[in-house]
């Protein structure tokens, strides 16, 4: 493992990030350390040296390479993982293999993802399905309502529980290994959005044992963009294909996913010297990092507004990013959002989003190894001259 400071000028050097900008935006793509753009470069380089090869011979013995580095990572059998571009994605998959009848109930929440929301709602629209949505308080004085909130929406029309495990605009980390053993328990099969999730928070995958789990790694684990993972149990596997039918539709479940037509599969072939990089630095030390920045930084950004802080300061409820209510008369539309970023960005030259939940507009800041405290600083005082 090396040796590292946090916002150090040696920390910072190993990103490409524009450095007049202050980015506190981590938790929206990700960003690349040089080492692993450069190792994506060489996989990239070989296969435009001789496509085919790289491609037909050599691709499916680097997938079983990397899918061995990724199962492990998560404590989770390879048998059942599968590489698609991003979390968005999956779900959709998932959805798509069930027999949907008019009345089945999808259980979901209301911090939920507006992609996973539009998928759902299509399936609302064309099979007569009902969502049943979990309302999870926040602000937030217990962990337990959490779990509450999405196990007593649950009933016996319930197909399928959606389950978020890092909620996106608000920032929250739900029990999602309670939740699930209790939705097991009641014969309710689970779909994990955890998009967040790996390289935030340290995961089990088997002994969660989720029907379905997927989350992205071109957020929280350093890989290039467009990479992520879908893990199904063992008795979903038979069942599960790909939106995409290519040559090995009709094959066994890894034949169906691993080609459906020719992309640029490097950031699944690079994820072992992914992995070399983020492991080096130190996992656990990543996270601790991450979370000590992002809690110094919403406890001086909401002094600065003037605002309380949303949940206890409990390292069980955020990780990596945080959400604080940002004190403003305006309505919490997307034009809205837009023009405070646009406002910090243009102004200040700082990158962070503002979100909408329950008709109220939040501040997500995320904290990475490039950041240094005095950033939540800057941020703090260009939000407070600008509330």
């Amino acid at each position: 493992m090396t040796t590292w400071v946090t916002g150090s000028p040696e920390m910072k050097s190993r990103f490409v990030l524009d450095p007049t900008v202050t980015y506190l935006n981590h938790g929206s793509f990700g960003a690349c350390p040089r080492e692993v753009l450069d190792a994506q470069s060489r996989h990239r380089a070989a296969m435009e040296a001789e496509p085919v090869d790289y491609l037909v011979r050599q691709l499916p013995g680097l997938f079983q390479t990397a899918r061995a580095r990724l199962s492990r990572f998560l404590h989770a059998d390879p048998a059942g993982l599968l590489f698609v571009p991003n979390a968005t994605t999956a779900v959709a998959t998932v959805l798509a293999s069930f027999d949907w009848r008019e009345g089945d109930e999808i259980v979901f929440a209301d911090h939920g993802y507006n992609a996973v929301r539009v998928a759902i709602h299509l399936l609302e629209r064309r099979y007569g399905v009902r969502l049943r949505r979990a309302e999870l308080p926040f602000p937030l004085e217990r962990p337990e309502q959490l779990a509450d909130a999405y196990l007593q929406v649950l009933g016996p029309r319930t197909r399928l529980l959606l389950l978020d495990h890092l909620t996106s605009p608000t920032a929250l980390v739900l029990p999602a290994a309670d939740i699930v053993a209790e939705a097991r328990r009641r014969g309710i099969p689970t779909l994990v959005d955890g998009a967040h999730a790996p390289g935030s928070l340290p995961l089990d995958l088997d002994a969660m044992g989720a029907d379905f789990y997927t989350g992205n790694l071109h957020k929280w684990l350093f890989t290039p963009k467009g990479c992520a993972f879908l893990q199904v149990a063992a008795p979903w596997r038979d069942l599960l294909r790909p939106l995409v039918a290519s040559h090995g539709y009709f094959g066994d479940l890894h034949e169906a996913f691993d080609w459906t037509g020719t992309c640029d599969p490097t950031p699944w072939t690079c994820l072992p010297e992914t992995l070399d990089a983020f492991e080096a630095l130190g996992p656990d030390e990543v996270r601790r990092s991450n979370h000590h920045l992002v809690r110094e930084g919403r406890e001086r950004i909401a002094r600065a507004l003037g605002v309380t802080l949303p949940h206890p300061d409990d390292p069980a409820l955020y990780g990596p990013m945080a959400a604080i209510p940002f004190p403003s008369g305006g309505e919490a539309s997307p034009e809205r959002l837009a023009a405070l970023n646009r406002h910090l960005y243009e102004t200040h030259r700082i990158e962070v989003p503002f979100t909408a939940y329950d008709a109220r507009i939040w501040l997500r800041i995320s904290g990475q190894v490039y950041n240094h405290p005095a950033d939540f600083e800057r941020l703090a005082r260009a939000l407070a001259r600008q509330a």
